[in-house]
């Protein structure tokens, strides 16, 4: 009998501490996704650069959701050395579950990755699967001390910082931002000092002066290039390869019109 009542509690702790962690997980990836997503508008205010929100919400699910499972795996045990293996693993799966999921290799291959490259993951995912093991175990026993509000208020600032810190790593590069740049110095060039390729594109004088947002993303076609798309409000866009060597100048080697 005595047993059974010291079993039932310990249950609740661990249950107590999954939500908990998956609490912790949630908003420490939350805040990843959205400094992620706006790091570059707070940097380059002067660059018109667009929001994919389809991409944002992507990561969103993938990384939110999944470092709240993460959490949850990670504190659903009270021994750290299970709770720590269970959230390795997760994160592990996770990772390369979503990495495979969006690539094009075939099936046969997609599980050898999987097999040979699912340890080394699960154990460089360990520094933040302890991080957050620590939030949580720190959040249940808060409760219990003086100035409880104010050590969960500080717990909270912390895992929003470690997610915004990583979100900051996600920054444009200087070489993307040159890329960038250089499309947008050339459309509200004159004619004449244009670059020749986008004086090609029919209709680029007529949008001369009007709205637009920018995207770019490494290049389909150059290994040191860009892929610079402009989108303007009435829905005429332009995308330009823009080369940029290390050391050299940049230029934009061409520019088309998408679905001219």
């Amino acid at each position: 009998m005595n047993n059974k009542l010291t079993i039932v509690p310990e249950d609740k702790i661990n249950i107590q501490k999954a939500l908990v962690g998956a609490l912790y997980g949630l908003v420490m990836g939350s805040a990843f996704v959205f400094v992620s997503a706006y790091i570059d508008r707070w940097l380059y205010p002067e660059l018109p650069l667009g929001m994919d929100w389809d991409q944002i919400s992507m990561r969103w699910v993938l990384i939110g959701l999944g470092l709240a499972l993460t959490g949850a795996m990670t504190c659903l045990f009270n021994e750290t050395f299970y709770g720590l293996l269970a959230g390795a693993v997760t994160a592990g799966l996770l990772a390369l579950g979503t990495a495979l999921f969006l690539s094009s290799t075939g099936t046969g291959a997609k599980f050898v990755v999987l097999v040979f490259t699912l340890a080394p993951i699960a154990v460089m995912s360990l520094p933040i699967i302890l991080i957050l093991r620590r939030l949580a175990e720190k959040h249940v026993q808060a409760p219990h001390l003086k100035w409880s509000a104010l050590r969960i208020a500080a717990l909270m600032v912390i895992a929003v910082g470690l997610g915004a810190g990583g979100g900051y790593f996600m920054k444009i590069s200087d070489d993307a931002v040159k890329a960038v740049q250089l499309v947008q110095e050339n459309i509200h060039a004159a004619p004449e000092s244009r670059n020749k390729e986008m004086n090609k594109l029919s209709g680029i004088q007529q949008h001369i002066g009007a709205e637009y947002v920018i995207f770019q993303s490494d290049s389909t076609t150059s290994t040191t290039g860009f892929d610079v798309r402009l989108v303007f409000e009435d829905g005429y866009e332009v995308e330009c390869v823009v080369v940029v060597y290390p050391g050299a100048t940049p230029y934009i080697r061409s520019c088309r019109e998408i679905g001219q």
